[in-house]
């Protein structure tokens, strides 16, 4: 890992990202139990109400939610650049997000137009906003170190789809506007490889080196890899703009993406920490559930089978969960960790009572969660083929594990509030 790359004294205060890293998990929750009210009807129809709110609790609710708070703290740090004002504009986004998310996605379930429209008052300032003030930062900063580049790219991704899925919403909501439902695919193209798949590629770059001790990405790889996809999406959706063909582009789009998952699983392999990581656990199902995606997508599309909607449940809950959940886990730890020493190194307690990423969240707690994870994603996709067992104990252990993933978060900003009580009490005798 190259520290020399990292700007970790230009890192904000601890709770511009935290608070939505301890908030996400909440929409996750509210997708499985939704996901238990929908049944395994949701696996057969992408048109559904429920499987339209499902998605966006995902991935606007839970994804989104921990990404944009991982670029609040990834920005100064690996691009050299703040967000304007980001105390107090990282509270701003969070609570328009936090509603506007909440509103959006009770109206997609319950086809309620005029909660739908409540939800775009509050979430279109507050994705927006984001976006805004992040390209600005993005654009002032001259870093050319390849995370910097994937995280440009990703952003210009979010500002895609974000405006895609704005003109799906209107056309949702209001009935004098037409519902553009064809820019459907060209709007998950952008939001699922682009937002989420190039920016997982940006911070693995870093994360996968520092916390599973392997050797860095090959240069090459780097520097190319996020450019290459994000020319292939361009091209998917001038293809499906213009109603060519999108069969070749499509199998270069399922090449590159197959690229990011061995060249990572392999570094993975050949690490050099041995010991038992529910991190490293976290990023292979992570990995391995991206292939797994590509192949089913790939199969439904050239067998002509409908499998959009297993595809994306193994892409968004095995891919992105996963990999967001084992990141989580280190990410929170850190922070923490960090943060206090920079409070008590000088101050009369010091850096000795600051407890360590283990205490913090143990490894027997990761691994435990970890297996609630990985038994949930397993028995709820068996849920496609056998829905009578399967389905809802699947659905139940979702809830299950990510209830507890959540607990685990709150314990951790409990231990980081019980030490800085500590030092206050300390500082006044």
């Amino acid at each position: 890992m190259n520290y020399t790359q990292l700007s970790l004294q230009q890192a904000p205060d601890l709770w511009v990202p935290l608070r939505f890293f301890i908030t996400a998990p909440i929409f996750a929750i509210a997708a499985a139990i939704l996901l238990l009210i929908a049944g395994p009807e949701f696996f057969h129809n992408r048109w559904l109400p429920e499987t339209l709110a499902i998605t966006h609790l995902l991935s606007l609710g839970f994804i989104s939610m921990v990404m944009i708070g991982a670029t609040f703290q990834l920005l100064p740090v690996l691009a050299g650049c703040n967000i304007y004002n980001s105390r107090i504009s990282s509270l701003v986004i969070y609570l328009l997000l936090l509603v506007g998310v909440s509103f959006f996605t009770v109206g997609l379930a319950i086809s309620n137009a005029g909660i739908i429209k409540s939800g775009l008052t509050f979430l279109v300032p507050g994705l927006s906003g984001f976006l805004v003030l992040t390209s600005l930062a993005l654009f002032k900063s001259k870093s050319e170190f390849a995370s910097a580049t994937g995280m440009r790219l990703a952003i210009n991704s979010f500002w895609i789809a974000f405006l895609l899925g704005l003109l799906l919403a209107i056309g949702t909501a209001w009935d004098s506007m037409p519902l553009l439902r064809w820019l459907t695919d060209i709007h998950v193209m952008w939001a699922a490889l682009g937002w989420v798949t190039i920016m997982v590629a940006a911070i693995a770059y870093q994360v996968i080196p520092m916390f599973q001790v392997t050797n860095e990405y090959p240069d090459r790889f780097k520097k190319y890899y996020s450019i290459f996809l994000f020319v292939c999406i361009i091209i998917f959706s001038v293809q499906t703009y213009l109603e060519y063909s999108q069969q070749i582009i499509t199998f270069v789009i399922s090449v590159a993406v197959l690229a990011f998952s061995i060249v990572s699983i392999n570094l993975i392999l050949k690490r050099k920490k041995r010991m038992v990581d529910a991190g490293m656990y976290f990023w292979m199902t992570g990995l391995c559930s991206l292939i797994l995606s590509v192949f089913l997508f790939n199969y439904g599309k050239y067998h002509e089978v409908d499998l959009s909607v297993l595809s994306g449940y193994v892409f968004f809950s095995g891919f992105v969960v996963s990999i967001i959940n084992g990141m989580l886990f280190k990410i929170v730890p850190f922070l923490i960790w960090l943060n206090l020493n920079k409070i008590l190194s000088n101050s009369d307690a010091g850096i000795s009572s600051v407890p360590t990423m283990n205490e913090i969240i143990s490894r027997k707690k990761m691994l435990f969660q970890f297996y609630l994870h990985l038994s949930a994603l397993i028995c709820t996709f068996i849920g496609f083929y056998v829905p009578t067992i399967f389905f809802y104990s699947g659905v139940v252990l979702w809830v299950f594990s990510l209830v507890v993933m959540n607990i685990y978060m709150y314990q951790s900003v409990g231990i980081y509030n019980s030490v800085m009580m500590l030092r206050e009490r300390s500082v006044v005798e």
